[in-house]
């Protein structure tokens, strides 16, 4: 009877045992797998965190971070876009001489040639990696050397050819961003010049520009492509030129019949603004790309030579207006904006406030 017993006991003792274990067993697997699940959930949320990242937090690569939406429904006439004016004036010549350009009529001592002239501190790279994608450049043929540089009053230091290869640099790097290259001012230039300048840009981006005949071929205009379309097709690089009729046999370059300038033609910063408007109200077509500088521009109403004579150079007189545009574009107006550009566009958080804009508002 003892032994049945201590049988008995034995077996429950047993049957308890691994009941213990299993309960165990079951504990640590379900540990384990919340220790998992966990992870995978912070996983999940870092990832849809990042999805969420804003592409003015990232503007050397803003148009990247765009949601889809934009990229594959925006045509380019309604993707707001950060320029810089006179984009290459960050690097002029004071050695080389006076330019003949626009400028010719500014009566300057020869000693404030640079600090005038001068309308960006940031080279291309630089520009780029702040989020400027659209580029107002000016030309010239120099009278000495016979090479192509950009101008503004002065001559810059190197050739359109070498800056060039410094923008093609930070798209090999971006393989999502694109660029918009305005040639749009000419100065010492004939037809064969023109010619030999296209040839240039061709060389310098190549297979990474959109094709004009084929573009067209198909219905397609530079204002009303997407930007996802620019990417399936590889074409990072739109070329606008003023003087296309003369590079018609370079099926890379763009007339400029697609794009629009307003000028607000006032050096008082409280009516650019109201000037722009204006200009834009008077366009003839608004299905093109229209660029809205911010800028304080020469003007014989507003006593500009006068005005200057209170400020050391111009970015001291001119960077006011960048405040105001600035909070004009962050309220939102029932303005279709498109590219938008200043003067030292590094400057009161010019490029993220226009990238935002592409945000829709919550």
């Amino acid at each position: 009877m003892r032994t049945q017993q201590h049988c008995f006991q034995l077996r429950c003792l047993y049957f308890v045992s691994k009941v213990f274990l299993l309960t165990v067993i079951i504990g640590s697997c379900t540990s384990w797998y919340r220790f998992v699940f966990n992870k995978v959930s912070c996983n999940e949320k870092m990832s849809i965190k990042v999805g969420k990242s804003l592409p003015e937090e990232h503007p050397e690569k803003w148009m990247e971070y765009l949601s889809p939406d934009v990229t594959e429904q925006t045509q380019m006439k309604d993707l707001v876009i950060p320029g810089s004016h006179d984009s290459a004036s960050f690097d002029l010549d004071p050695g080389s001489g006076r330019a003949n350009d626009d400028t010719s009529n500014i009566e300057l001592a020869e000693e404030k040639f640079e600090r005038w002239f001068k309308t960006q501190n940031l080279d291309f790279t630089e520009q780029l990696k702040i989020g400027v994608r659209y580029f107002d450049l000016r030309t010239i043929k120099h009278p000495v050397t016979g090479n192509f540089h950009f101008v503004h009053g002065l001559f810059s230091h190197k050739t359109v050819e070498k800056y060039l290869k410094d923008i093609r640099r930070f798209l090999d790097k971006n393989k999502k961003e694109v660029v918009l290259l305005d040639f749009n001012h000419f100065y010492n230039m004939r037809k064969y010049n023109h010619r030999s300048l296209c040839t240039i840009i061709e060389k310098s981006f190549n297979e990474m520009m959109l094709n004009r005949k084929k573009s067209l071929y198909n219905n397609m205009t530079v204002s009303k492509i997407t930007l996802s379309k620019l990417l399936e097709l590889n074409a990072r690089v739109i070329v606008l030129y003023g003087s296309a009729n003369k590079c018609k046999d370079h099926e890379h370059i763009w007339s400029r019949d697609e794009v629009d300038i307003l000028w607000p033609f006032t050096a008082n910063k409280y009516s650019v603004v109201d000037n722009l408007i204006h200009e834009y109200k008077n366009l003839s077509r608004k299905d093109i790309i229209v660029v809205w500088p911010g800028i304080l521009t020469p003007f014989e109403d507003d006593y500009y030579l006068e005005r200057m004579k209170s400020f050391s150079n111009l970015q001291e007189f001119v960077t006011p207006i960048l405040e105001i545009m600035v909070e004009w574009i962050k309220s939102r107006p029932n303005i279709p904006f498109n590219i938008i550009s200043a003067d030292f566009v590094e400057e009161h958080d010019f490029i993220k406030t226009v990238i935002r804009a592409n945000n829709k508002p919550l």
